[in-house]
C-alpha cells in the first residue's frame, strides 16, 4: 500500500497555472483590487510587477554577460597616516585577505587621497612588497601623469603590474566642478600614458572611468550608467583621434560603479553596463575581445549613516552580494565607519570571504542568468540608460553635457525625491530616520563637503555635490545631543496616553520612534481614562513644551477634546497622534492642537520644526 502511494507521489507533478489564473485568485485576495495594485515604481522610471514570467525574459540580454565566477578582494587606503604605516598596514591586509593594493591619489580629488609628491613617497608605500601576484588599483584622478611619472623614477619593475592606473578626467570634472588644464591636455595625456604602458606595463590599464560622482549626487541607475557610457565613448574617441585602434583604446579602459542598497537594481544595473558596453564596442568595429568591460565594484558612500553604525557592516554586506551576483571583477568593501581602525577594515575584508567560502558566490558563474525578473530589469536599464545616452550624444557628449548642467539638473530631480522619501521615511534607514538607538555614542563626524567653486579654473561646470541620505537626520540628532551637554538633560517630548494601554499602544509606540530619530525622548504617561487625571499628572509633573496625546480613535471620539484642553496652555504646543478627517482637524486646531503626527508626515521637516521652536538649532539647520 506504502509502495503504491510512493508511486503516485512521484508520478504526480504540481499543475500549471496561467497568468490568467494567478491575476484571479491574486484579486480574490486583494478584495477585488487590481493586480497592478502590486505595482511599485522606481526611481528609475521603471515599474516593478509582482510577478515575472518567462513572457518578461529578452533573450539578447543573456548571451554571455560574465565568464567568470570570482572577484578580486579590494580594500581601499586612506591617507590618515604616515607611509611607513600605511606600508606595514598593506602587508598586514596583504597577509590577511586583501588581493590587490587599492588607493587614490593626488592630483585626484576623492575623499582621503594619497598625497604621492615623488618616487620616494611610491617606494615607501610598497617596501617590501611584491607586485608580481598583485593587482594595483589606482585612481588618479584627470591625470595618472603624475603617479607614472614616480613609479619610473622609483626604478621599479613594471613589465608584470596588473591592474589599473588610471584617469578620468571628465569623472573628476563631474565631482568638483572644474579642471586645472585644458581638457585636451589631459587627453594628450591619455594618449602618452598609453605609449609609456605598452612598452613598459603591457598588463594596466590607464583609463579608469567612475561612476562616484552621478552615484553620490543622488542618481538613478539609469543615469550613472548613460553617464558613465558617455565618458568612456568620448574617450574612445578622443582615443581614436590620436591613433589608437577602436580595440587598442577599448581594452585601455575599466569602468568603477558605487553599489546602493536596492539588491536587484543594482546587480542589473552591472549587468546592464556589459550589456551597453558590448553595443557601443561592436559598434565602433571592436573585435570580441574589445567587447569584454572590466568593472570595479564600491559599496556606497551615498546610503551609509554616522548613527548606529553597526548597520553599515549589514548594508555593505548586501552591497558587496550586489556586486558580486552582478558579475564585478573586483569589490571594494569599505569600513562600516569612518576612520581606518583595524578592526572595521578586519570585518570588511571579512565580508568578502563569508561571501566567497561560505555563501559560494565564487563557484557559480553568473548566478542570476535565467532569472525573468533580472533579465527583464537588465534590458530595462539597458535600453532606458541607451535612451539618455543618445540624448546625451545629440548635445554633443558629456562634457556639453555637463557644461550646460543637463546631466546636473536631471540627477538633482531623483536626488530630491530620494532625499523627499527619506524625510517623510517612505525610504526607511534603520537606525536613522527608524528604529533610533537614543542609547548609542555619538562620534560627531562631519558630513560630506560641499564643493567650492574655482573661477581661475580653464574648465568649470556645475559640479555635482556628494549627498548621503542620512545627513538631515545624523543633523538632528547631533543637536539634540549638543543640547543634551549643555542643558545636562536630553531634550524631550511627553506622550499622554488615552484609554487602555492596548489601546493607545500602537500610536504611543508609533510617535515615540518618531521622536527618537530627531534625538527626543519621549516621556510616557501613565494610560488616563479622564481629564481630572490628566490635569492632575500634568501639574505634578510640570510639563512645559511638547506634548502628544496618543490613543485609538475610538478614545478620541470620548477624550481627545478634553485632554487637548487639559494640557493646552502658553508654554506647551499640543500635537496629536494620527490624522482625523478635515473638519474634525479645524475643529481641534481651534482649541489648541498645533499639528498631527502620521505616517504620511514629512518626518524631518516636522522635527526640524520642532528642534526650532525648542532652541537645538537656528533657521539655517
Amino acid at each position: 500500500m506504502k509502495v503504491n502511494r510512493l508511486k503516485e507521489m512521484k508520478n504526480n507533478s504540481f499543475p500549471r497555472v496561467t497568468m490568467e489564473e494567478w491575476v484571479e485568485q491574486a484579486e480574490k485576495a486583494l478584495k477585488g483590487k487590481p493586480v497592478t495594485k502590486l505595482n511599485t515604481d522606481t526611481y528609475e522610471g521603471i515599474t516593478r510587477k509582482p510577478v515575472y514570467t518567462e513572457n518578461d525574459r529578452n533573450e539578447h540580454v543573456s548571451k554571455n554577460l560574465i565568464d567568470k565566477s570570482d572577484w578580486t578582494v579590494s580594500q581601499q587606503l586612506y591617507a590618515s597616516t604616515s607611509f611607513e604605516e600605511l606600508n606595514i598596514q598593506v602587508k598586514q591586509e596583504l597577509e590577511s585577505g586583501s588581493q590587490s593594493i587599492h588607493f587614490a591619489t593626488y592630483p585626484s580629488t576623492e575623499h582621503n587621497a594619497l598625497l604621492i609628491k615623488d618616487q620616494t613617497d611610491l617606494k615607501t608605500l610598497l617596501k617590501a612588497i611584491s607586485l608580481n601576484e598583485i593587482a594595483l588599483q589606482v585612481h588618479t584622478g584627470p591625470s595618472a601623469t603624475t603617479f607614472i611619472n614616480a613609479l619610473i623614477d622609483s626604478g621599479m619593475e613594471t613589465k608584470n603590474l596588473q591592474g589599473m592606473i588610471g584617469a578620468d578626467p571628465v569623472g573628476e570634472l563631474a565631482a568638483t566642478g572644474r579642471l586645472s588644464q585644458p581638457i585636451e591636455q589631459y587627453y594628450d595625456d591619455m594618449k602618452s600614458n598609453i605609449e609609456w604602458k605598452v612598452n613598459n606595463a603591457p598588463h594596466l590599464k590607464t583609463v579608469w572611468v567612475q561612476s562616484n560622482a552621478y552615484h553620490n549626487g543622488g542618481a538613478n541607475a539609469v543615469q550613472e550608467l548613460a553617464a558613465v557610457m558617455a565618458t568612456a565613448v568620448e574617450y574612445l574617441q578622443q582615443l581614436m583621434n590620436r591613433g589608437l585602434t577602436i580595440d587598442e583604446a577599448s581594452q585601455e579602459i575599466a569602468f568603477t560603479f558605487p553599489v546602493g542598497s536596492d539588491f536587484f537594481m543594482e546587480l542589473s544595473k552591472l549587468r546592464a553596463a556589459r550589456v551597453l558596453w558590448t553595443n557601443i564596442v561592436e559598434a565602433f568595429g571592436g573585435n570580441d575581445k574589445a567587447q569584454k568591460m572590466t568593472v570595479h565594484a564600491t559599496t556606497s558612500m551615498f546610503t551609509k549613516s554616522n548613527l548606529d553604525p553597526y548597520v553599515n557592516m549589514l548594508r555593505s554586506t548586501t552591497e558587496a552580494f550586489s556586486a558580486a551576483i552582478g558579475g564585478a571583477d573586483s569589490i571594494n568593501v569599505d569600513s562600516y565607519q569612518q576612520g581606518n581602525d583595524n578592526f572595521s577594515r578586519r570585518i570588511a575584508r571579512n565580508t568578502h570571504y563569508i561571501l566567497k567560502e561560505e555563501s559560494f558566490l565564487n563557484k557559480v558563474v553568473d548566478p542570476a542568468a535565467g532569472s525573468y525578473y533580472v533579465e527583464n530589469l537588465t534590458n530595462q536599464l539597458a535600453d532606458e540608460a541607451w535612451k539618455l545616452f543618445q540624448e546625451l550624444d545629440k548635445l554633443g557628449g558629456i562634457v556639453e553635457a555637463l557644461r550646460t548642467n543637463f546631466l546636473q539638473d536631471r540627477i538633482a530631480e531623483v536626488k530630491e525625491k530620494r532625499l523627499k522619501d527619506a524625510q517623510s521615511r517612505k525610504k526607511v534607514l534603520v537606525g536613522t530616520n527608524m528604529y533610533a538607538n537614543l542609547k548609542e555614542e555619538l562620534n560627531w563626524q562631519i558630513s560630506t563637503q560641499p564643493i567650492k567653486e574655482n573661477e581661475h579654473a580653464p574648465v568649470k561646470v556645475q559640479a555635482i555635490q556628494p549627498i548621503r541620505l542620512s545627513g538631515a537626520f545624523e543633523s538632528l540628532r547631533y543637536q539634540a545631543k549638543m543640547y543634551q551637554e549643555k542643558q545636562g538633560t536630553p531634550p524631550k517630548v511627553t506622550l499622554i496616553n488615552l484609554g487602555s494601554l492596548a489601546s493607545h499602544k500602537p500610536r504611543t509606540d508609533f510617535v515615540s520612534g518618531f521622536f527618537q530619530v530627531g534625538g527626543l525622548q519621549p516621556v510616557v504617561s501613565p494610560s488616563f481614562e479622564n481629564a481630572k487625571e490628566i490635569v492632575e499628572w500634568v501639574s505634578a509633573q510640570n510639563i512645559t513644551g511638547y506634548v502628544c496625546i496618543c490613543g485609538s480613535d475610538d478614545t478620541y471620539e470620548e477624550l481627545l477634546n478634553a485632554a487637548v484642553m487639559a494640557v493646552n496652555s502658553p508654554n506647551r504646543k499640543v500635537l496629536v497622534a494620527g490624522i482625523p478627517e478635515a473638519t474634525r482637524q479645524k475643529e481641534l486646531q481651534e482649541i489648541g492642537v498645533s499639528d498631527f503626527i502620521h505616517m504620511r508626515s514629512n518626518c524631518y521637516k516636522l522635527l526640524l520644526e520642532i528642534h526650532q521652536e525648542m532652541g537645538l538649532t537656528d533657521n539655517e539647520a
